[in-house]
């Protein structure tokens, strides 16, 4: 691991991962709300993160998966985790702003 390439970044590509993968999943559990048969999918990012920490694994060899819930689509709930995934979306990207930007201040000593 370098300094670029950090933990704190690598974590948060995977983070970023999981929530790309969650958006798409979300817009699919909203686009077959009426398909007959259909049950609710989701991406447990969060959950699966606080089991490989307890485990003392390595984050880094997290895939973001895909688990089928068994329950029928609540359109409300869909719209509810979007606007939570997209908020958790924007607290990566400026999360990752900033290491960049610290990076880009210990390198060049200016702030600007």
């Amino acid at each position: 691991m370098n300094l670029i390439d950090s933990g704190h970044s690598q974590l948060l590509a995977q983070a970023m991962d999981s929530y790309t993968l969650r958006q798409r999943v979300t817009s699919s559990n909203i686009a077959n709300i009426d398909s007959p048969g259909y049950s609710r999918h989701e991406v447990p990012f969060e959950e699966e993160l606080r089991q490989v920490r307890a485990k003392g694994a390595d984050v880094n060899n997290m895939t973001p998966t895909i688990r089928d819930t068994g329950d029928d689509v609540v359109l409300e709930n869909e719209l509810i985790e979007m606007a939570d995934t997209q908020m958790r979306v924007q607290l990566v990207t400026r999360s990752l702003r900033h290491h960049y930007d610290m990076l880009k201040t210990g390198i060049t000593s200016t702030t600007r």
